[in-house]
């Protein structure tokens, strides 16, 4: 063992293995191996026979490689289908910002070294930009040129990031109307309770400041002036002696804004929530205890919340109006089997009662003196439902009015096409996660809007990796592109998403729009299962349970360009599932 100043900093060496534990033959392989006591990390056997070793955990929640997807020089994670570089640590797919620690491997006769130091075994993950290195010029980007971000999520930040490690080093302001730095979103419908700080996707405002990112919150902007390339805000911030703010270019990434039950009567009472930030989600749960919880809307956001009040029995009860087109829950999205299952979990587990096929035609207060706080809810086949608390999902709108009046091209919903730069048609203008219609690669460059954690990220990083290639071809017009989208090239990176119900995690990749068949494989009933969603007789999505690593396995498939049929979906589930 060698060693360098402080406990973390030492150099960990070790046999981890022999090179004839792994199978002869040309294919990759992967191993969790153990350094002594000191820790463990992923070693990979490439096809050439090389040998590299990274950390061993996914560096969003942690999820243990090994049990995850090895193909083409990268691992996905099994839980939420990130991807790693397993020949340089670097996260290449989302969700999640940090690549992993790789580590020295050398090979002596049969042993296989690995060779960490303590500190990164115990880290796993890797922030580039940390290092000083990251925050020196590579293009001698012009200091004044600014790149202002409107919005406060994860494509906002990891477009951010993503400028500051190409080596731009011209100004770069976030502005958020939210009084939250960028926090972990759909964490927030699982765990109610969450703490804000303990979601903050970086740790404080300290982090901004150190890369040179002018994080701005409790900001609005109100008005984009493509002429005069600026943007009217809500008041004005350090560096700026109006409310006005110059830009460069500009990328907008608002996200959603909650659906309400307006202009229902007794919308706005009191304790009628939705869902949106770290302080509505505590309001939630605060509200919640002990009291008769009605929750409108039947998908993502409605049922992780009725599955967190339930799993803790916070609440008296749970009622949940599935919609006037749902007969379960997530029928638009998982089909009726799927549904199905998840309502008879929620039933058996916290006799959740369901009212499907009805939506909501009012709310109202009560006589007893509380005038101002719901009592009731009525649906519209008459019924009325005895309230306290009503949480309200049924979805988001883009938030882009404030965009109206612009030059900035939208769709009657409010949606703003980009190409697959994620530029609009106004130069230098980018649009990102939520609010946009992007060129998809599965659905023939088809516009599709696709509201998912690990998608926002993809438009971050490819709208930042454009900006900072167009500068370089300013500079330097001889410079290799970098950048792996052009205009009007679809986007390639595989949807995926999932969701947690009483325990039993659903994994969901591919792009299931307008699927016209559902064919199950494994068990309904014992509730380990694989769905396939068809559209033609092609498997356009698979959401599983109790299945892993499938969903990563149909993830790395689809990207990889194989066509899934009818004739291929398996009766029983593979048998390391």
């Amino acid at each position: 063992m060698e060693s360098k100043a402080g406990d973390n900093d030492e150099f960990i060496e070790s046999i981890v293995c022999k090179v004839q534990d792994f199978k002869s033959g040309h294919d990759e392989e992967m191993k969790e191996v153990t350094l002594g006591g000191d820790g463990k990390c992923l070693l990979v056997r490439h096809r050439n026979g090389e040998f590299t070793a990274m950390g061993h955990k996914c560096t969003h929640y942690g999820a243990p490689l090994i049990k995850g997807v090895l193909s083409n020089n990268k691992v996905r994670c099994p839980w939420h289908g990130a991807c790693f570089n397993t020949q340089t640590g670097d996260i290449e797919d989302f969700p999640g910002l940090d690549s992993l620690h790789l580590f020295q491997v050398t090979v002596q006769d049969d042993d296989v070294i690995v060779r960490a130091k303590k500190r990164h075994l115990i880290e796993n993950k890797r922030n580039d930009l940390l290092e000083k290195s990251c925050m020196t010029s590579a293009n001698d980007d012009p200091e004044d040129h600014n790149v202002v971000i409107i919005g406060g999520g994860p494509s906002s930040l990891t477009c951010a990031e993503t400028l500051r490690k190409e080596g731009f080093t011209g100004r770069v302001i976030l502005l958020s109307k939210e009084r939250h730095p960028p926090y972990d979103r759909p964490k927030l419908s699982k765990a109610l309770d969450v703490s804000p700080s303990s979601a903050y996707l970086r740790p404080d405002q300290d982090y901004y400041e150190k890369i040179g990112i002018e994080l701005r919150n409790d900001v609005e902007v109100l008005e984009v002036d493509v002429v005069a390339k600026s943007v009217k805000m809500s008041k004005s911030i350090p560096g700026t002696a109006s409310k006005q703010l110059k830009y460069d270019d500009l990328v907008i990434a608002t996200g959603g804004e909650p659906r309400t039950l307006e202009p229902i009567p007794g919308w706005n009472l009191k304790n009628v929530f939705v869902l949106r930030t770290p302080d509505d989600a505590n309001a939630i749960a605060e509200a919640s205890k002990d009291k008769k919880v009605v929750i409108v809307g039947s998908s993502f956001i409605g049922m992780e919340v009725a599955s967190f009040l339930g799993a803790k029995k916070i609440s008296a009860s749970i009622a949940v109006v599935c919609g006037k087109k749902s007969s379960v829950p997530f029928e638009s999205s998982l089909g009726k089997l799927v549904g199905h299952v998840i309502q008879q979990i929620h039933e058996e587990k916290a006799g959740v009662k369901f009212h499907p096929l009805v939506g909501v035609t009012g709310l109202f207060s009560g006589d007893n003196g509380d005038t101002g706080y719901v009592r009731e809810v009525e649906l519209s086949d008459g019924t009325k439902i005895e309230a306290e608390v009503v949480v309200v999902g049924i979805g988001v709108t883009p938030a882009t009015s404030f965009l109206r009046g612009s030059e900035i091209r939208m769709n009657e919903r409010g949606f703003i096409p980009v190409d697959g730069r994620m530029q609009t048609k106004i130069p230098h203008v980018y649009a990102l996660g939520d609010v946009t219609l992007f060129p998809f690669s599965w659905r023939d460059g088809e516009l599709v809007n696709v509201q998912h954690w690990q998608m926002a990220h993809t438009h971050g990083r490819i709208a930042a990796m454009d900006i900072a290639e167009s500068l370089r071809r300013t500079k330097r017009p001889y410079h290799a592109a970098i950048s792996t989208n052009h205009s009007g090239r679809p986007i390639k990176s595989v949807p995926f998403f999932w969701t947690v119900q009483f325990g039993s995690s659903i994994r969901y990749t591919g792009y299931g729009a307008g699927f016209n068949d559902v064919i199950i494989s494994g068990s309904l009933d014992e509730r380990k299962f694989a769905a396939y969603y068809l559209k033609n007789d092609v498997v356009v999505a698979v959401a599983t349970i109790m299945a892993d690593p499938l969903a990563a396995q149909i993830a790395e498939k689809i990207l990889s360009g194989v066509v899934i049929t009818r004739n291929d979906i398996p009766v029983r589930l593979p048998e390391e599932n």
